[in-house]
C-alpha cells in the first residue's frame, strides 16, 4: 500500500513541479500517516487547510481506484495539522471553561470532521463536560454540555 501512496504522490508532485520530502508510515490503528516537508508549500495547505484536505481526498480516491481498498489516510504538511490541533485544543479549553462557569451548553463554530474529532477526543478527558455534534453538512458543529452525573 505504501508503494501505491508513494507513486500517487510522486505523480501529483510531478504535475506541480515540486519535490518535497515525503515520509509514509505504516498504519497505526489502521491510519496511514503521510508527512510532507519542504519549503514554500503553503499553496498545498491553502486557506484554512482546504488545499491540504483536497490533496488528502484526492490521494484517498486514487488509492481506492488502484487497489479497491478504502483506507484511512492522514496527510500533514510542515506540521500544519499539529499546530492546528493545538489551536483547536486551546479553543476547546476556553469553551469548556465557559460551560463550567455558565453551567449551560455552548456551541462551537462550525468545523470539518477532523477538527470535530479533535474536540471530541480532547473533551473526553474531562468528566464534567460532554460533547456531541449537531447540524448537517458544512454547518455541523460541536456542542459542549455540562455533565450532570
Amino acid at each position: 500500500m505504501q508503494d501505491v501512496i508513494e507513486e500517487a504522490l510522486t505523480n501529483i508532485f510531478g504535475f506541480l513541479r515540486i519535490d518535497p520530502d515525503c515520509e509514509i508510515s505504516s498504519p497505526e490503528d489502521g491510519v496511514y500517516l503521510v508527512t510532507i516537508d519542504g519549503e514554500e508549500l503553503n499553496f498545498l495547505i491553502g486557506f484554512r487547510g482546504q488545499s491540504l484536505d483536497a490533496l488528502q481526498s484526492i490521494l484517498r480516491l486514487i488509492i481506492f481506484r488502484k487497489t479497491g481498498e478504502q483506507i484511512v489516510l492522514n496527510v500533514d504538511i510542515n506540521g500544519y495539522k499539529n499546530q492546528k490541533a493545538d489551536k483547536i485544543k486551546n479553543l476547546a479549553r476556553k469553551f469548556i471553561d465557559k460551560v463550567r462557569f455558565f453551567e449551560k451548553e455552548i456551541e462551537l463554530p462550525r468545523m470539518n470532521p477532523w477538527e470535530r474529532r479533535q474536540v471530541h477526543t480532547f473533551v473526553s478527558e474531562y468528566d464534567d463536560v460532554d460533547s456531541e455534534s449537531t447540524g448537517e453538512g458544512i454547518n455541523r458543529r460541536v456542542v459542549l454540555k455540562p455533565n450532570k452525573k
